[in-house]
Order: structure tokens, then C-alpha cells, then sequence
């Protein structure tokens, strides 16, 4: 049942990390007063975390016959994206601190990564619900 709700869910997370790459989350302000854009691609391992949270959301939408799994695999997914959204911040103080750095835009994007993950998995929980109260039915 690849026409659920969870699916727009999960395509928009792998959508929002495809995004995430090319979009600049920020700028470095450096003394001369010139700015540096930070993007995901310069830096090897966001990418790589990017990718990994993406082909994850890919991958749990073809587990639509084993809802359980998937509810796991979300939910794993759902941990992922905040130890990334974590590892950012901790980039951002550690290497250019708040003071140098300025927000772009796509600064947003974990942020509804990690939303569209718990709607996904908020979605394959009620669906869990709706089929075990069924078969109570029967």
C-alpha cells in the first residue's frame, strides 16, 4: 500500500536531504567582512549523514508490508535525524561560532527532516492501531 500517508511523509524526508545538500545553511563571517557560504557538500561527513538519513527514508517506504519494521526503521531514522541535527550545531559553536555564523535558509531543512520523520512514524503507528482493533473485530 504504497499510497499511504507515511509515504508522502517519508518521500518528503529524502526530498529535504536531497535538498539539504545544495542549499547554503549558513555563512561564515569572517573580520575582512567578507562571507563564506556553508554548504552541506563542502563537508563529507554531513553529506554523508545526509545521504545515510535519506536512503533510510527510501528503504522504510518499501516496508509498507511489515509495519512493525518500518515503525523501527523510522523510529531509528527519527534518532539519526536528531544526532544530525546535533552534529550541526555542534559544528557550527565548535568551528565558526554563533557569533561569526549567520542563518540562511537552509538551516530549516533538519528541522522538517526530523518533522516529516515523526509524522511518518505518528501515521504508521495509527495505522498499527487501526489494524489490530480490526482484527479484535473479527
Amino acid at each position: 500500500m504504497i499510497q499511504r500517508i507515511q509515504t508522502i511523509y517519508l518521500l518528503l524526508v529524502a526530498i529535504a536531504c536531497t535538498s539539504f545538500i545544495f542549499i547554503p545553511f549558513g555563512e561564515l563571517k569572517n573580520a575582512t567582512s567578507a562571507l563564506s557560504v556553508l554548504m552541506v557538500k563542502n563537508y563529507p561527513t554531513d553529506m554523508i549523514g545526509t545521504i545515510v538519513i535519506a536512503l533510510i527514508a527510501v528503504v522504510s517506504i518499501f516496508l509498507y508490508g511489515n509495519r512493525k519494521q518500518q515503525m523501527k526503521i523510522v523510529l531509528l531514522n527519527c534518532v539519526l535525524s536528531v544526532v544530525f541535527i546535533g552534529w550541526i550545531a555542534y559544528g557550527i559553536v565548535q568551528h565558526v561560532g554563533w557569533s561569526n555564523y549567520g542563518f540562511k535558509i537552509g538551516v530549516l531543512l533538519p528541522v522538517f527532516i526530523l518533522l516529516f520523520n515523526l509524522l511518518a512514524y505518528g501515521s504508521i503507528k495509527s495505522d498499527e492501531k487501526l489494524v489490530r482493533s480490526m482484527d479484535r473485530l473479527r
